[in-house]
């Protein structure tokens, strides 16, 4: 991601030879930069002759009380932002949704088959994308159910589920709090509509509040607000004044 600073603003601490030197010009769009591993072990680990390792490891059974977290990733959304290095789709149909869904259910089902895996509840759920509140209601209902037919849900200690404050979201806030889901993450990530509409994001600020008014008035135990530090053309006072409205909404966590 680019960095904010003035064309003409230098960096604070001495350098050898005493003359500071300038910081990088304001960046005027995202490019590609730093390598991220977004999943662990990195895409370079998985080896068909690793494979063997893998299923050793599923067939052993756990360590007693060792507590389980289980994530989901959902690659879909209505639209990428410019910033964004997951892998997500904005292409896809119903119909290729339903078939990723049922991917999902079948290797739930193979894990729940394992020694590893197989009669333990979850202690912790969370939702990743992508954007999860991109699916239907009947879309969720069905991934949920399925996962619960397999590994109960009525121990964990938090559901987490990441939601775009879009849009039409507040009969899907509503579904998702049926589901189980304990702890919502609202991906608010700026409050000012330019530098929102700049980084490619889908939703605009007055979204915001009206998405977390909502998840407060239906009883989300926990509210999260997500933040980006660093998107194009935020400035230092945009960021104190993003700082500022959070701490307004008084949310119960917060990701920056």
């Amino acid at each position: 991601m680019s960095q904010v600073a003035s064309p003409e603003k230098t960096h604070p601490l001495p350098f050898p030879g005493g003359e500071p030197t300038k910081a990088p010009p304001l960046q005027k769009e995202t490019t590609v930069g730093n390598y991220f591993v977004s999943n662990y072990p990195p895409f370079s680990f998985w080896k068909p002759e690793l494979a063997g390792e893998i299923v050793a490891a599923l067939e052993r059974p756990p360590e007693p009380l060792n507590p389980l977290g289980v994530y989901v990733h959902i690659p879909f959304c209505r639209k990428r932002c410019h910033f964004c290095y997951f892998k997500v789709y904005t292409d896809k149909d119903s119909s290729a949704i339903r078939g990723y869904l049922e991917a999902l259910l079948q290797e739930f089902r193979l894990y729940a088959g394992k020694p590893f895996v197989g009669g333990r509840k979850a202690n912790f759920i969370y939702f990743g994308g992508g954007t999860p509140s991109y699916l239907s209601v009947d879309q969720l209902r069905h991934l949920t159910d399925g996962m619960k037919a397999l590994l109960p849900w009525d121990e964990a200690e938090e559901v987490t589920f990441e939601g775009e404050p879009g849009p039409r979201t507040n009969h899907k806030l509503k579904a998702i709090r049926e589901m189980g889901v304990t702890r919502l993450s609202l991906g608010a990530e700026n409050f000012d509509d330019h530098i929102l509409e700049i980084n490619g994001r889908a939703h605009h600020s007055k979204e915001i509040a009206r998405a977390y008014a909502y998840a407060r008035e239906i009883g989300f135990p926990q509210v999260n607000i997500d933040l980006i530090a660093g998107m194009v053309e935020e400035t230092e006072a945009n960021w104190r004044e993003c700082v500022r409205k959070t701490i307004e909404m008084s949310p119960d966590s917060v990701t920056i």
